[in-house]
């Protein structure tokens, strides 16, 4: 299962994937899991390179059938608390972390 993360401010976002291999999206569809970092000096600014020669560094592709999302919201992907998507997104809306694949049931 491949966890996306754009949160870049979150501890565990390695390259917009997410390290955390077993994550729990709340019923508003937000990843509670999120921990913002307390150095955001190491944030890789990407906008300053879109135009430019070096593209941003992203991480490898992480699919992991160990990992595991549990998922609280009211989901077509929920089958009994777990999300059976193939991977999902997690993106800042509104200022907060939300799965970005939830499709309401």
């Amino acid at each position: 299962m491949d966890i996306i993360c754009r949160e870049r401010t979150c501890v565990y976002n390695k390259g917009f994937s997410c390290s955390k291999r077993k994550i729990l999206i709340g019923e508003k569809i937000n990843c509670t899991d999120y921990e913002k970092k307390t150095d955001l000096k190491d944030i890789d600014d990407t906008s300053q390179r879109i135009f430019g020669k070096e593209p941003p560094k992203y991480h490898a592709h992480r699919e992991s059938k160990k990992g595991c999302i549990h998922c609280q919201a009211d989901c077509l992907f929920r089958n009994e608390q777990t999300c059976e998507a193939n991977g999902i997104t997690v993106n800042k809306l509104n200022g907060k972390p939300l799965c970005v694949t939830y499709f309401k049931e």
